[in-house]
């Protein structure tokens, strides 16, 4: 094995990938590693030929006004490998996009090895897609131990390394000046805001999230926000909103991306937006009120078009099977709600102590993998 072209359409991905690459790197020292990809990808030496951020697109909606320039992308990139035959296709979550790519590969005769890294959620719908991973993938690499048993019935080869979020956890070093630099006074008690990195997600629930800090504040006199900034279009977006609401000056501080940890594990309590943040909360056991607001049309395509019936959206609400985490999804949040739960979540022992209790059963049902290791070991054990 010589080349390897890696696909990561995502943030998440582009963290999950630099990872990956590392562990490729120090295994397959000779191997040849180009695709797409963001910065932590490039930095762990990943030739990008596409950007992640070209790729980054949200809801239904959005995929729809994107769909020519991502058709673009698609044809290039689907060109790109037919031309370079690359020994191994590494294809990074975004199931979307990326089951059709393995799907055309395959059917315009590539040869090569096609990897799935992270399962579609096939368990919430279009359990078709199986079909499609079993027909064209050589190889599954999954996440969550429950999702293995949707794959008995197939001849795919589906290997669960761990979950890449608990290894990342476990092997972080926090910051002990973090209150220091966010400007975060030492008795202070700290709820975190978690609005999104994507300006369509944040315009939909900071102004929500925003709305709940002031009647918050009202009530509790010592609180303080610390909002996490996962990047630069997000902390312009951020402060515009914020701004307009003096009330809140001296109560609130903006979260760098690389502080989120700290904020995470100081946090009483949080308010965060559906997404692999709520995992990332659970395991640092951080009681979280869960968010997601949606527009009309996308609420009525994923009621009435996809017909997408959960019991729960939230992936640590599904990996326990019970509500973990208070989410305020299906219908659209109401911010007395979203405060009412807050308020609980912060104050309340006996339902804080429960949630805890809970988290730290998510974190038993996963494994202590190191997951782009053990991902690494099965990609090379494909191809002896």
């Amino acid at each position: 094995m010589e080349n390897l072209f890696i696909f990561a359409g995502e943030q998440s991905g582009d963290l999950h990938g630099s990872h990956l690459i590392h562990s490729l790197k120090q295994k397959l020292p000779r191997c040849k590693l180009y695709g797409v990809g963001g910065n932590l990808m490039k930095a762990q030496g990943l030739e990008v030929v596409l950007s992640t951020e070209k790729f980054s697109v949200m809801g239904f909606t959005d995929v729809f006004l994107s769909l020519p320039r991502l058709l673009r992308y698609f044809y290039y990139l689907k060109g790109l490998i037919l031309k370079k035959q690359p020994d191994g296709v590494i294809l990074i979550d975004y199931p979307g996009f990326n089951l059709k790519m393995a799907k055309s590969l395959r059917k315009e005769g590539y040869q090569g090895k096609i990897i799935h890294y992270i399962s579609p959620s096939v368990w919430a719908w279009d359990p078709k897609r199986i079909e499609i991973m079993d027909r064209h993938l050589d190889l599954l690499l999954t996440i969550f131990p429950f999702e293995n048993q949707y794959y008995q019935h197939t001849s795919l080869q589906v290997e669960y390394v761990g979950n890449p979020l608990k290894q990342y956890i476990q092997n972080y070093k926090y910051k002990a000046n973090f209150r220091e630099v966010c400007q975060i006074g030492k008795d202070k008690e700290l709820i975190a805001i978690f609005p999104g990195s994507r300006k369509s997600e944040i315009l939909k629930n900071f102004p929500l999230q925003l709305k709940a800090m002031i009647k918050l504040k009202q009530q509790i006199a010592n609180v303080f926000f610390a909002i996490s900034i996962a990047n630069q279009e997000a902390s312009h977006i951020i402060k515009q909103l914020i701004e307009k609401e003096p009330f809140l000056t001296e109560h609130y501080s903006l979260i760098p991306k690389e502080y989120t940890y700290e904020a995470m594990k100081e946090a009483k309590a949080a308010i965060a937006k559906s997404g692999t943040v709520t995992l990332e909360l659970a395991l640092h056991l951080c009681p979280t009120i869960v968010i997601y607001s949606v527009s009309a049309i996308n609420r009525f395509i994923a009621k009435h078009i996809i017909r997408l019936k959960l019991p729960f959206y939230c992936i640590v609400n599904i990996l326990a099977q019970e509500t973990v985490f208070p989410e305020l999804i299906e219908k659209k949040p109401n911010v007395d709600e979203i405060v009412s739960l807050t308020l609980k979540a912060f104050q309340d022992e006996k339902t804080r102590e429960n949630c805890i209790n809970h988290c730290k059963r998510i974190h038993s049902l996963l494994t202590n993998h190191l997951a782009s290791e053990k991902a690494t070991d099965a990609i090379k054990e494909l191809f002896l």
